[in-house]
């Protein structure tokens, strides 16, 4: 029998001793140990500590999604649903770890929470018809993983009902493959470089990198693209376009080239290298915090820290500074924000590096 991680004892441990001191920050650095080291006992033995009090215990279905299984998606779901729907309470990301793991029999259900009366902004943190935000987004990220073959009809519909729209159920047309239909590649670009709002283009970004190797140039183009924003941290963007990177395999190594070959071609545009580095800086930011994505095809990257952090701030040679941050200091104003941010994520990945080296 495979024991559990200390990480995992202790954070049982303190749930029963004292649960006052389980707090936020805590809790996402112990989660993330589990989820890099864990296995299927860390989440059998979390199970119940999540069950016991799920509105308070969201934290834990990373885990329990990374190490479960179908087995425990069934109980998963039996605890935290009635009549098809989440019990009051119950956190909607249960619906992205049901469908995570791959439980077919929630399938229909999971797909019922995707639609709602949409008005206004749907993307707003608000309860909309019967379905929250977090519940469609939940739904739809749970569904990328079943099978949907009874729900092609449905799924096609409902994206041909908002295509063009600036606000719909976000995560939606991460489902178009799921149609068959290999024009909805096409209809998802013009969409988001047309129609969509920025507050609600991060299913459009997902939904164009998991048409797989025919949308890697496109999809390279888009993240370059400043009509997608897909820096934006605020309304999530920079999130799915890193997990497209990902899922298309597209390296910071690779990016980075780009980067550079574009401020080459672009010295008199400040708007436009001023976009790309922010771009590259958000990549790089979420490249080093490791967030848990919840996508299946988003294979964790090759590279390590110490080889990033070499490609990108070690001078070539000791007489031109032609690193990441030379770069930014060339196209930015001494003031710009954009340089503070760089530095910071350069740190950050520093002590990742040395992370890595630390004997096991």
């Amino acid at each position: 029998m495979v024991a559990v991680l200390r990480a995992t004892r202790k954070l049982l441990e303190r749930y029963a001793d004292d649960p006052a001191k389980v707090t936020g920050t805590w809790e996402s650095r112990v989660v993330a140990v589990v989820l890099r080291h864990g296995s299927r006992a860390d989440a059998e033995a979390l199970l119940p500590l999540f069950v016991d009090d799920p509105g308070a215990r969201e934290g834990l279905l990373p885990v329990l999604a990374r190490h479960g299984d179908r087995t425990l998606a069934a109980r998963l779901l039996e605890a935290g649903t009635e009549s098809g729907r989440l019990i009051e309470g119950v956190p909607a990301e249960l619906l992205h770890t049901v469908g995570y793991l791959g439980y077919e029999p929630a399938e229909r259900m999971l797909w019922e929470h995707v639609e709602g009366t949409y008005e206004e902004d749907p993307c707003d943190e608000v309860s909309y018809g019967e379905v929250s935000y977090g519940e469609a987004m939940s739904a739809c990220l749970g569904l990328l993983h079943l099978p949907c073959q009874g729900l092609r009809t449905g799924i096609a519909a409902a994206l041909e009902r908002h295509r063009g729209s600036p606000f719909f159920p976000e995560f939606l047309p991460a489902l178009a493959t799921k149609t068959g239909d290999p024009a909805w590649l096409g209809k998802l670009l013009e969409w988001g470089a047309g129609g969509a709002s920025t507050d609600c283009n991060g299913g459009l970004i997902l939904g164009i990198a998991l048409h797989g190797g025919a949308a890697r140039a496109e999809f390279t183009r888009l993240l370059w693209d400043p009509r997608w924003e897909a820096h934006g941290g605020g309304t999530g963007a920079d999130r799915w376009a890193y997990a497209g990177t990902r899922v298309l395999g597209l390296g910071l190594p690779e990016l980075y080239a780009a980067l550079r070959a574009r401020l080459r071609m672009r010295p008199g545009s400040p708007e436009a290298a001023r976009h790309a580095l922010a771009v590259f800086t958000a990549l790089l930011r979420l490249r080093v915090a490791r967030p848990w994505l919840g996508v299946r095809l988003a294979a964790e990257p090759q590279d390590t820290c110490e080889a990033l952090y070499d490609l990108l701030f070690e001078w070539s040679s000791p007489d031109e500074d032609d690193s990441l941050t030379g770069l930014a200091l060339r196209a930015l104003t001494a003031d710009d924000p954009l340089l503070a941010s760089l530095y910071d994520v350069a740190r950050r990945l520093d002590t990742e590096a040395r992370h890595e080296l630390d004997p096991v």
